[in-house]
């Protein structure tokens, strides 16, 4: 018995995933700058060492920016606003001004696009450039936690790449959320959405 590619999407998006940019490593602050809106992100290990991992759809100008930088990132665990909203959104968007750029169906007969310069419609103010001694990445202002990560591990499978990052450093850009314990912005049937109420336990 075979699913269809609808039946698999209409179970996948009843689960509630962690939505979390990913910004690629560059070199000096005059590169063009890459990153992408992930579902993926999860805890892989504590020991001997943090461990993240995530995956790509590709082609990708992301992975493209990673490889290019060595392995270089940054996770951003986003507060649950309408700005992290805006954020996600545009760090997802596939808008391309050349649509011949990754013009390719995978095997689930869809186009994929992947947004070339989201930073180009965040403007400046909206992050800083964080030097981790090989490069820098770019850190989000209203990240709740930024996991600033290097490459350990990249496997692929199919049309994706599954990447283990190690983490290096974890930042907290916007003070205001130092205190509170959001949950994160979550992401579940095709919208965005906040961690509601404790169950009670028997």
């Amino acid at each position: 018995m075979s699913i269809s590619i609808p039946q698999f999407k209409a179970a996948m998006a009843r689960v509630s995933t962690q939505a979390m940019i990913l910004t690629a490593g560059c070199r000096t602050k005059n590169d063009i700058l890459h990153g992408m809106t992930l579902s993926s992100v999860c805890s892989l290990s504590v020991h001997p060492k943090p461990l993240l991992q995530f995956n790509l759809h590709l082609p990708s100008y992301t992975s493209q920016a990673l490889h290019d930088n060595h392995g270089q990132l940054c996770l951003h665990l986003m507060p649950p606003t309408s700005r992290s909203v805006f954020l996600s959104r545009t760090f997802a968007a596939g808008i391309k001004t050349d649509r011949k750029h990754f013009d390719v169906k995978p095997e689930d007969g869809e186009i994929f696009h992947e947004m070339t310069t989201p930073f180009a419609h965040i403007g400046e103010n909206n992050y800083s450039l964080h030097d981790t001694g090989r490069g820098l990445v770019p850190v989000l202002n209203e990240a709740e936690k930024a996991f600033v990560c290097k490459k350990h591990e990249v496997f692929k499978v199919d049309s994706h790449e599954i990447w283990v990052v190690d983490v290096t450093d974890i930042l907290s850009p916007n003070k205001h959320y130092e205190a509170k314990q959001l949950g994160g912005l979550l992401y579940y049937q095709r919208g965005f959405h906040k961690v509601g109420s404790s169950l009670q336990e028997r």
